[in-house]
């Protein structure tokens, strides 16, 4: 076309330019016409997307730059903390269901049209379209993840198919295998089986699956085998992005990939803590509506990730916990190896096929006899393996690596000048590949960028049966100096994964410094975290403030509620509320039932008992996966106190039936509490089991406990012995020695005295402050009636020397009695006057009359007198009466007629069933002798009545005779005065430490708020 038009116009200019200056003017106008001609001639023949590319770019210019409100969201955040007061980390989400909705329905249709299947195994990659990027995706990922967040947003974008991808682009390393396209697949069993189940879904809930397994182990290889496998019929979209922020944004846009079949796939080979702090319970809940997420990890990362106790990485913590873990091993079963020799005879094979295959160990041979034969090459490969273990999720550049090489040279080689030439052929040498055609360090496919073997950065982190090495501390500042603000960043998130909190806010602050549009909110909110974690309450709140000032959609909110929480840690409730309030009114879908709950705690601390029921209610209400749970547990534990039985068991069921896997048990627990005051021991029993079957470390041995105790008094002797043992082998400090006290009670009724003996014994060693003065009374009482005096007094003492105000003086009173048998009446009357001296409701009156029972045989008239009338005074339902008679016995000895006859008469009216008739008795004899037969009459039937039975040296028939005499005539023989047998009283074994019905206190199960809110 554009030929043709420059012939006319040539035609035309020989025509117009006749004469002498034919050839200039010519020649001018033509190059003017072609100029013009070329322009616009390119202008009707470019492509249509350079067009478009164009027509968006010249609107970009004259439109006014974006607004802090204008942007768009960016991914979701870092929730951290958990529990309040307790610190705890948010953790495993369910699926949100939408209340009366039934969600899903159009995703039941059929697959409609099929996709080409899989190439078959062995065979070579599919054919290539002409548009395909052949980078593999976490290179592309790493690549590409600074420059997406400058491109413009595509409103439609269509996936490629899981049939047009290689399997190179899905992440398996390349090697001379692949390259030659005989790399047969060596199958998993257990893990092949696992992922068939798991990506068989065809309607939602659609799960986050991650296989997890040691590098080199075969993940990728395996999913993207079960993939194709599984999925090859369906032929789903499948996309394959930049960094967790892209999935986040794609799955919050609900016009996007509308047009996809569902589900689609979101492929996150070698994910890492970047992007899993972007998918927050609300991705993941849009995420398990409309795609399958498939993910592989390292399982140092995964391990790293969860066992980490900041607040920066809580969302990616509480994101692995929701996930499906599909582990696989290093090692190869036996039949996986014969089957793996069989497809590979020429490899030889130790561990792992992806070991063998890369050649593993000789890369590593290589690369420690680096550090001597080639020092240079040898640090270049430790200055890449340690970017990536800062966090860095991308290749190195050239010259990043050329600045960070030298300060390992140094390290290794001090001797040494890092020269650009020392650089280039330590490079040329960590790019030399092995026999299987992969090399320490590969170059990306645009050559713009160095990527280090993964195999090789395990090694450093001391798997595989080597030593790790630590990330050289330098290396932080040089890299941060190296990298722009986004990259900064993630390095900002892998230091706070190593616990470096300088790293981190140096890293964070960089960020804040180049007021980066997309990173700065969450960098702010972020330090805010770090610094709240440190102590520095006036730094955190000026993060947070700032990103609150952002006004950014997505984490205002978040850093409003952060605020929040951080000014009600420093008591500061009404700042607290306010900033709640301001997250409340955004309306961020995630944030606005966390802050609910949060509230709620507030409320209750404030002694607003309604605004925090109406508070957990409605975060109860919001159907919010990651909140329902704890906000469930505190409206049960809220309504129990109130009172509100029925509405707290049903409360605490439904924190049951969310699968929380840190509210669950403690919920249980509260719930076995709950029904068993209530008299429902069946209900209690099963919610306490299935307490203790839950595993977790802190509800598990309180339950036991409370379990054993249950049994105990159901009589399941076995069953309650089996859970005291469970409680003690928890090792829980607070639980261990009630749990041994309980078990030795049980042991002693049981009659197994040794076993019995031993629990004391390890009850007193624990030193509990509670348990051993009680574990020492039991076990002084046990040893007396084994005959073993002297270990009881011991016993004894250690109780009564703790002060314990209530075991203490019952071991006084015992020890008395102990001491009184020993004869060491000195060591008796200090013991009782001990015990006396207590004023304890029950001991000391007790005590006060066996001091009676001592002085009296000591023939301390006016002692005995006065303790016995200090028991009698007391008024105790049990020892009141028995000194009253004790006291009228002493007085009817001494002549006191009138003081004896109120004494007996006191103890007659006392009702009391072992001591009336005795009483009775010696009150008839005592007016018999006064000569009041009509009255002694009276006593001696009143004592019949009360079932008298014979007590030396009167007789039920001595006293049918008494009271059958003529005239009051008596024909039998005076009775002697009675007094009950045994008057020292030995105080019974007390109940240990209550364990049933026990709520767990606030610390585990009150005031279950969200924790602070990260980055996403």
């Amino acid at each position: 076309m554009s030929g043709l038009v420059l012939l006319v116009l040539g035609a035309l200019t020989e025509t117009i330019t006749a004469g002498t200056q034919r050839a200039m003017v010519g020649g001018m106008f033509f190059l003017a016409v072609a100029a013009f001609v070329v322009a616009g001639v390119g202008r009707l023949t470019e492509p249509e997307e350079m067009r478009a590319a164009r027509a968006e770019k010249a609107a970009a210019k004259k439109a006014p730059p974006p607004t802090a409100e204008g942007d768009e969201p960016g991914g979701s955040w870092q929730e951290g903390g958990g529990w309040d007061d307790a610190g705890e980390p948010w953790q495993e989400e369910e699926e949100q269901q939408r209340p009366g909705a039934e969600p899903w329905e159009e995703r039941n249709a059929p697959w409609g049209e099929q996709r080409p299947e899989a190439p078959a195994v062995g065979a070579g990659p599919p054919a290539t379209k002409p548009w395909e990027e052949q980078t593999r995706p976490k290179q592309r990922r790493r690549e590409s993840g600074r420059r997406q967040q400058q491109q413009p947003r595509v409103p439609e974008r269509k996936l490629p198919r899981l049939s047009d991808l290689t399997n190179a682009q899905l992440g398996p390393t390349q090697t001379m295998y692949t390259s030659r396209g005989q790399a047969p697949y060596v199958r998993r069993p257990a893990a092949d089986g696992r992922l068939a189940a798991l990506l068989n879904a065809d309607s939602a809930p659609f799960p986050f699956v991650v296989v997890v397994g040691p590098a080199k182990a075969g993940k990728s290889r395996t999913v993207v085998e079960a993939a194709r496998s599984v999925l090859g019929g369906r032929d789903p979209g499948v996309l394959i992005p930049a960094s967790g922020e892209e999935v986040a944004e794609l799955l919050r846009d609900d016009g996007a990939l509308a047009h996809e079949r569902q589900p689609w796939v979101v492929w996150l080979d070698d994910v890492t803590a970047a992007d899993l702090t972007h998918l927050s319970a609300d991705a993941l809940d849009r995420a398990s509506e409309r795609a399958l997420l498939i993910a592989t990890i390292t399982d140092e990362r995964w391990d790293q990730i969860l066992s980490s106790g900041g607040d920066v990485a809580a969302t990616a913590k509480a994101a692995l916990r929701r996930a499906t873990k599909v582990p696989l091993d290093f090692e190869l079963t036996v039949r996986e190896r014969a089957e793996a020799e069989q497809l590979y005879p020429q490899m030889h094979i130790s561990a792992s096929i992806g070991e063998a295959v890369v050649s593993g160990d000789q890369l590593i041979a290589k690369f420690q006899a680096g550090k001597d034969q080639e020092p240079a090459g040898y640090t270049i490969v430790q200055a890449a393996v340690d970017a990536r273990r800062a966090g860095l999720n991308r290749p190195l550049t050239d010259a990043e690596l050329r600045g960070l090489y030298p300060l390992y040279l140094r390290r290794v080689r001090i001797d040494l000048d890092p020269t650009t030439r020392l650089f280039e052929e330590g490079l040329s040498w960590a790019t030399e590949a092995a026999s299987s055609e992969v090399a320490l360090l590969s170059h990306t496919e645009d050559g713009a960028g160095l990527e280090v073997l993964d195999y090789v950065i395990a090694v450093e982190e001391g798997r595989h049966g080597h030593e790790a090495r630590p990330v050289f501390e330098a290396m932080w500042q040089e890299l941060l100096a190296a990298v722009p603000a986004d990259d900064a960043f993630n390095i900002g998130i892998g230091a706070s994964l190593r616990d470096n909190s300088a790293a981190a806010e140096m890293a964070f602050r960089k960020v804040l410094d180049a007021d980066h549009a997309g990173e700065a909110p969450r960098a702010a909110n972020n330090l805010g975290l770090l610094l709240r974690e440190q102590g520095d309450v006036p730094g955190a709140r000026t993060a947070f403030q700032r990103a609150i000032d952002s006004a950014h959609p997505d984490v205002m909110p978040r850093a409003a509620n952060n605020l929040g929480t951080l000014l009600r840690e420093q008591h500061d409730l009404n700042g607290a509320r306010m900033a709640y309030q301001r997250a409340m009114e955004s309306g961020h879908p995630d944030v606005v039932p966390r802050v609910a709950n949060e509230l709620g705690s507030l409320l209750r601390e404030q002694g607003d008992v309604s605004g925090a029921r109406a508070a957990w209610q409605r975060a109860v209400e919001s159907g919010h996966t990651d909140v329902v749970p704890p906000a469930a547990l505190n409206l049960g534990m809220l309504l129990k106190d109130q009172g509100d039985v029925a509405g707290a068991e049903s409360a605490y069921q439904k924190a049951i039936d969310s699968g929380h896997r840190e509210v669950v048990p403690v919920a249980a627990l509260n719930l076995g509490s709950l029904l068993r005051e209530q008299g429902d021991m069946s209900g209690a029993k099963t919610a306490y089991q299935k307490a203790v079957d839950s595993g977790h470390s802190e509800v598990v041995p309180v339950a036991a406990l409370n379990l054993g105790s249950l049994l105990r008094e159901q009589g399941d002797m076995s069953g309650a012995k089996a859970a005291y043992q469970r409680a003690m082998d928890s090792g829980d400090v607070s639980v261990t020695p009630v749990a041994a006290l309980n078990l030795g009670m049980l042991l002693k009724d049981q009659g197994d005295l040794t076993g019995a003996e031993a629990a004391y014994q390890r009850a007193v060693d624990s030193g509990d402050v509670d348990v051993v003065p009680m574990a020492a009374l039991y076990r002084g009482s046990l040893l007396k009636d084994q005959g073993d005096l002297v270990g009881a007094e011991t016993a004894f003492q250690r109780a009564v020397d703790s002060g314990h105000p209530e075991v203490a003086p019952m071991a006084a009173n015992n020890l008395g009695v102990l001491l009184t048998e020993e004869s060491d009446v000195a060591g008796a009357r200090a013991a009782y006057e001990r015990a006396v001296e207590s004023d304890h409701p029950d001991v000391s009156p007790m005590a006060a009359n066996n001091l009676g029972v001592l002085l009296t045989e000591e023939s301390d008239v006016a002692g005995a007198r006065a303790a016995y009338q200090l028991a009698v005074d007391s008024g105790h339902a049990d020892v009141a009466p028995m000194a009253a008679l004790n006291l009228g016995l002493l007085l009817d000895e001494q002549g006191d007629v009138p003081g004896a006859r109120a004494a007996y008469q006191l103890a007659v009216d006392s009702g009391h069933a072992e001591v009336v008739s005795v009483a009775a008795v010696n009150l008839g004899s005592l007016l018999r002798q006064q000569g009041e037969v009509a009255g002694a009459r009276a006593a001696f039937h009143l004592a019949i009545d009360a079932g008298f039975v014979d007590i030396a040296p009167v007789t039920a028939e001595s006293l049918r005779v008494l009271v059958a005499g003529q005239g009051g005539a008596v024909s039998a023989k005076p009775t002697s005065r009675l007094a009950l047998p045994g008057p020292r009283q030995e105080q019974a074994a007390i109940a240990a430490r209550s364990s049933g019905g026990e709520e767990l206190d606030e610390s585990l199960g009150e005031d279950l708020d969200d924790g602070p809110n990260g980055r996403t």
